[in-house]
């Protein structure tokens, strides 16, 4: 179970994309101990990127030594090298959220966070020590957990009302447009937004495939009833912070716009169950950027 490692910096917007030409090009780059003068950041962001590539699952590597493309930032730097598209940010949200070793922190509060009011980091904090404690794990210090609750706090929520944009800021996180959390400035709270959102219909795919895929693939289609993929922790409902009718509203968006070979729900015995076709989810992420080029 792992906390920390961002050093407490939310993923910046050119980070990956540096980080996965670099590596394309020197793929021992990050073992190279100047990594830091190569990337153009301090040497604290430097092991915060490669912390954010292993976790994204956009690079693969153990401990501190280096790091290798996976077969998704192959995919990244084909189709989205400056990973520009909204599709490319919800599939590596999902990634993040939807693990419960790696990202403890990330995946508690998207899945086991169930809160439909306003709360604050300190309650966050206080939640998920009580979790962690319950499920009888080693605790990490208490500094530890007020960091990574920090980091992902800023990392997702939208300010409201908005700061005066400055030209200069780079630091703004690309999880924020996904629009899944807002920060209410003048209360220093917080809210998930639990209505209808751009999600392509791909990355509902994308996300019942990384929930289900293993589990229920058949030589012809997934299976998956509707209030599963509502509750299950690590599910499309929780991770895209979707309430029951904006998961419904997606759901007939995607069924439209992909056609009933790829996904399709039915009523069977007395359940909705939504009848997906048994792809990757690197394979739904083609479908989405192949569709995206026209």
């Amino acid at each position: 179970m792992r906390f920390g490692g961002h050093e407490s910096f939310p993923v910046r917007e050119t980070w990956l994309s540096k980080g996965l030409i670099l590596l394309h090009e020197d793929p021992s780059a990050f073992e190279d101990s100047l990594i830091a003068d190569r990337l153009g950041v301090g040497a604290n962001m430097a092991k915060s990127i490669r912390h954010w590539l292993r976790l994204t699952r956009l690079a693969d590597g153990a401990g501190k030594g280096g790091l290798t493309l996976t077969e998704l930032g192959k995919l990244v730097l084909a189709y989205d090298r400056a990973m520009l598209l909204p599709a490319t940010w919800w599939a590596l949200h999902v990634n993040v959220c939807s693990q419960n070793g790696e990202a403890i922190a990330w995946h508690w509060l998207f899945s086991r966070f169930q809160n439909d009011h306003r709360f604050d980091r300190v309650q966050c904090v206080e939640a998920l020590t009580k979790q962690v404690a319950s499920e009888g794990q080693r605790m990490p210090s208490p500094r530890t957990v007020v960091d990574d609750i920090s980091c992902l706090l800023a990392s997702y929520a939208r300010p409201l009302p908005p700061p005066p944009d400055d030209p200069e800021d780079a630091t703004d996180c690309p999880f924020r447009q996904l629009g899944l959390l807002v920060h209410y400035r003048e209360s220093d709270t917080y809210r998930f937004t639990r209505g209808p959102k751009a999600i392509p219909p791909e990355i509902l795919c994308y996300a019942l495939a990384a929930a289900f895929r293993e589990e229920r693939a058949t030589v012809a289609e997934i299976d998956v009833p509707v209030r599963e993929a509502l509750a299950r922790p690590g599910g499309p409902g929780r991770v895209l912070a979707l309430s029951a009718e904006a998961f419904a509203e997606a759901l007939s968006d995607a069924e439209r716009l992909l056609g009933p070979k790829r996904l399709r729900s039915e009523m069977v015995g007395g359940d909705r169950v939504i009848r997906l076709a048994p792809l990757t989810t690197i394979e739904w992420l083609i479908e989405h950027y192949r569709s995206a080029a026209g």
